[in-house]
């Protein structure tokens, strides 16, 4: 098999916004005292009034057989990973509950494939009522975190309910990750195509992020390998971003 070229993130994407409107960048140094997994910063528009996707004009190939073959696979590794990590889920859930007061699970809003909604699913990270003051993502030291829950955000252990997501074909084990309603409303002014993103089943890992793009990146980066892995789909490319996932999850990267 051979393995797919790493293109230049750039080139791919045109920014139609303002550099001003852009998201914050962060301070390198500050991962180094990040407790509480990736910090990204709040975003200025915080309203879901706003739509989320539009059918693109650019033409992408359907590739039936391919997708066929791609929700087979969901369906059978999630059923395996489902039965063997009933074990790691269970403690799991049992050590949310006894941290602290609230449900194991946390459900959050995501934009899925043509732009349908759907419930994301995570282990609880969080106190409860986290966002009564508004939508937001984590922040350095953030102190709406709990103990386990820190160290589920920052294993990415918080993640592992999605596999129930992949099953019932909200989600797919590779693909650009899901993002939430009012920040999809906001990037999609600000980059050209970003839409591309949403016409295939978003992943539980993607090639942005094999490729070092997790937490707080630039989401113009980000997006750009997004659509580098939509333009050019194959079982080959999802292949090779599957392990390398899983190369990374037994390094404990």
């Amino acid at each position: 098999m051979t393995r797919p070229r790493r293109q230049p993130a750039q080139p791919e994407l045109k920014i139609v916004a303002a550099p001003a409107e852009l998201p914050a960048e962060r301070d390198p140094a500050e991962d180094l005292y990040d407790k509480a997994g990736p910090s990204k910063q709040r975003a200025t528009s915080e309203t879901f009034d706003e739509p989320v996707f539009a059918p693109v004009a650019e033409k992408v190939p359907s590739r039936p057989v391919q997708m066929a073959v791609k929700r087979a696979f969901d369906i059978g590794f999630s059923l395996a990973a489902l039965t063997a990590g009933a074990p790691l889920l269970a403690g799991i859930a049992v050590a949310v509950k006894l941290d602290s007061k609230g449900p194991v699970l946390y459900r959050q809003v995501r934009v899925g494939k043509d732009g349908q909604l759907f419930d994301c699913l995570k282990f609880r990270s969080m106190v409860v009522d986290a966002e009564k003051a508004g939508p937001q993502w984590a922040r350095n030291f953030d102190t709406r975190v709990t103990k386990v829950g820190g160290v589920l955000r920052r294993t990415s252990l918080d993640e592992l309910p999605q596999v129930w997501n992949i099953l019932v074909g909200d989600m797919s084990w590779i693909g650009p990750r899901p993002e939430r309603p009012v920040f999809v409303a906001r990037f999609r002014k600000q980059f050209e195509g970003y839409d591309l993103r949403h016409t295939v089943q978003p992943g539980l890992s993607g090639w942005a992020q094999v490729n070092g793009l997790r937490g707080n990146v630039s989401i113009a980066d980000r997006t750009a390998f997004d659509l580098y892995y939509v333009r050019h789909l194959s079982l080959s490319l999802d292949a090779t971003i599957f392990m390398r996932t899983f190369a990374a999850v037994v390094a404990g990267e």
